[in-house]
């Protein structure tokens, strides 16, 4: 008994996820939200960026990188992804929502994608790829639909990168919620401050 027990053992695999949130914006530092100011570093934000890249440069390789579509979660990574001639996967899931207050009775429901199409800055376009179905942003327009981005992406990602090294780099809201999903603790995220876990 004790031998297909320490086989069964030895089979299990273990997922060691780095979790980045993008660095700090102009809205960020000032509370004011516009088109202008959600997708604009701050000097602190550029200063953050730079940081994470040299401290990335010393881990070891991943097996994979995710990055929301959101242009200063690609922009926080970008630095990184030239400095190592790789690419990293944009995935809509990880988008930005439950960012409103948590409602007492809090439950996923239905989340859609809209008809926004996946756009990176020209600039640094060759440092991502698009996946052939993952053109679209998705649409979470309360908290309980953003619940249920999040329980896409969970499951997701436990199907697809379960066992793997993964970085991704997303936000605050989605990504407190990703993280509660595979440890049972709601974490901070610190702009540009990576969290590691392994489960």
């Amino acid at each position: 008994m004790a031998i297909p027990l320490l086989l069964a053992l030895s089979m299990v695999t273990t997922t060691d996820l780095t979790f980045v949130r993008h660095g700090e914006t102009i809205a960020n530092a000032t509370g004011k939200y516009n088109s202008k100011t959600i997708d604009t570093f701050s000097k602190k934000g550029e200063a953050q960026v730079n940081a994470l890249t040299q401290k990335l440069l010393k881990e070891k390789p991943y097996d994979i990188i995710l990055v929301s579509p959101s242009p200063r979660a690609l922009k926080t990574i970008a630095p990184y992804l030239k400095e190592i001639h790789r690419q990293a996967l944009v995935w809509p899931l990880l988008y930005e929502c439950c960012t409103s207050k948590r409602p007492a009775n809090a439950h996923a429901t239905k989340f859609t994608y809209s008809k926004q199409q996946v756009d990176v800055p020209s600039l640094i376009a060759p440092q991502f790829r698009i996946g052939r179905y993952d053109i679209y942003l998705p649409n979470s327009p309360d908290y309980n639909a953003g619940l249920a981005q999040v329980s896409a992406s969970v499951a997701f990602f436990k199907k697809t990168y379960a066992g793997k090294r993964v970085l991704i780099v997303g936000h605050s809201g989605h990504g407190g919620q990703f993280l509660h999903a595979f440890t049972g603790k709601y974490i901070r995220l610190e702009n540009a401050s990576p969290v590691h876990v392994k489960f």
